[in-house]
């Protein structure tokens, strides 16, 4: 009798430590989630500054967080610290190598750089990701190779994205490009 009490002791002390542990666990991925839904807020109110640190934190305790290093670099941008945004993507695309937002707002950072052929360069490699589903990719490096003067390069980069945006019936961006495409053809004209 005394034999079973016991193991019905242990089992329920093993019960016990798997649901406390289970209750841990799930206790910090909320306190995680409410951490960066306060760092998005903060990030959506253009309270970069403040952001800042929270995304830091939460990238220290979740490494494999790209949405959260990918705001970070963002709230870099905005506040004007292209050396931090740029090690930022640059990490982001070193871990996850197939984000392609990684390789466009890194694109987008030598772009204000004036860094034309490496902004190229990571447009290219975001539109080889997933070539035939992702547009923006295109679009944007239709602009860096107008950007450059490759007028042929960039209208054929614009044409992929117009393409794509219109597969996924997204009109506005189909206009924008539309204009792009004519401002190039009306400068060939010249």
């Amino acid at each position: 009798m005394s034999e079973l009490n016991l193991t019905t002791i242990i089992a329920l002390v093993s019960v016990f430590g798997i649901l406390l542990g289970v209750a841990i666990v799930l206790g910090k991925s909320f306190l995680r989630s409410r951490h960066f839904q306060k760092a998005l807020q903060l990030y959506q109110e253009e309270k970069y500054q403040e952001a800042i640190p929270i995304f830091q934190n939460i990238i220290a305790r979740q490494k494999s967080n790209d949405l959260a290093q990918l705001l970070l670099g963002k709230s870099f941008v905005q506040k004007g610290n292209l050396k931090e945004a740029i090690s930022t993507f640059e990490t982001l695309i070193e871990t996850s190598p197939k984000n392609v937002d990684g390789y466009i707002e890194l694109g987008k950072v030598y772009m204000e750089q004036g860094k034309i052929d490496s902004a190229i360069a990571q447009f290219q490699k975001a539109t080889k990701i997933k070539p035939n589903k992702f547009a923006e990719p295109h679009r944007v490096l239709g602009l860096a190779l107008k950007e450059k003067g490759n007028e042929k390069e960039a209208l054929n980069a614009l044409k992929k994205a117009k393409q794509l945006y219109s597969n996924q019936k997204s009109y506005p961006m189909v206009k924008t490009i539309d204009e792009e495409i004519e401002t190039i053809s009306t400068e060939n004209k010249k």
